[in-house]
């Protein structure tokens, strides 16, 4: 069976996956589509080596910042690991907030073949990359955070997904391809905006000011950069706006993002929900262990 854990950022699954390897004497696989790429630390709040404490992470620090990564590709790879972990005779453990990402590995979801329809770039030419990207959002909100309005080409190609994964291309979406059970975090809503609040503000001391100025001053301009915390940064440094709005507009992106996030999970998966402990948070483990047993 597979151990999937989700929720919005900030609510403590990098912890309670850990503790679960250990339990379960086993290895975890990333559902991040920004932890994938070197060089993006801190805003994709990585686990430290401190943190993983001797738990072996898969789909951390494999891309370059110029490369492309894409949910067919995230599929690919982490469906090769989930073979590769039962010919070990291991437990697969997957944790992260990307909810697209982790339910095109979980169902059927076929990606082959999907080709942008080319009509579509008639439909929208009057349209800025902006704009356009605005009509990614409304139509696959996961997508958009992963690729940046200026790529036009790759925002053409999800709006065209899609449209073909709600009519033809993915027909047997809703068709389970393993045995799983998914246990997502929660908070009060409140609370976990004061999470998010804070931990932007640990970032920053962190030095995530100088991790995008890195990125910047390197010329990037890639998809990865559209990730929250670095795109607020990026228009920072280009002369948009100060540094105090910019750590702002991250707060407030990070807060919306959470917001998706819960319903994306809410809409798209049967979860079984527990609240993060925070004074306690063995209350949580023992929580999620109790669960998973009851799944076995």
């Amino acid at each position: 069976m597979i151990i999937v854990i989700v929720g919005p950022t900030g609510i403590g699954k990098t912890n309670l996956s850990i503790a679960l390897a250990k339990h379960y004497n086993t290895e975890i696989i990333s559902g991040d589509s920004v932890q994938v790429y070197k060089e993006l630390n801190i805003g994709s709040a990585k686990a430290s080596a401190l943190e993983m404490d001797g738990i072996t992470h898969h789909l951390i620090d494999i891309l370059e910042p110029t490369e492309d990564f894409s949910v067919a590709l995230f599929q690919k790879l982490v469906r090769n690991k989930i073979t590769d972990f039962k010919t070990r005779g291991i437990t697969p453990i997957i944790v992260g907030g990307t909810g697209l990402y982790i339910k095109s590995v979980l169902y059927d979801y076929n990606f082959e073949n999907t080709k942008r329809d080319d009509k579509l770039g008639d439909l929208y030419s009057d349209l800025s990359n902006q704009e356009l990207h605005q009509v990614l959002q409304e139509k696959d909100v996961e997508s958009a955070y992963s690729i940046h309005p200026n790529n036009r080409k790759r925002v053409l190609q999800a709006i065209s997904r899609s449209a073909l994964n709600k009519v033809s291309n993915n027909k047997n979406k809703d068709e389970k391809l393993y045995d799983f059970v998914i246990i997502g975090l929660t908070l009060e809503r409140e609370k976990l905006y004061e999470i998010i609040n804070n931990r932007v503000d640990r970032m920053i001391e962190e030095g995530l000011l100088a991790e995008v100025k890195q990125l910047y001053d390197k010329g990037i301009r890639s998809n990865c950069v559209s990730a929250i915390g670095y795109k607020e940064l990026y228009k920072y440094f280009d002369g948009e706006y100060a540094l105090i709005e910019g750590i702002a507009k991250i707060k407030q992106h990070s807060r919306n993002l959470a917001k998706k996030q819960l319903t994306f999970f809410n809409n798209q998966f049967d979860i079984t929900w527990i609240n993060s402990d925070l004074n306690d948070f063995n209350n949580t483990i023992n929580n999620a262990i109790q669960i998973i047993e009851d799944k076995r």
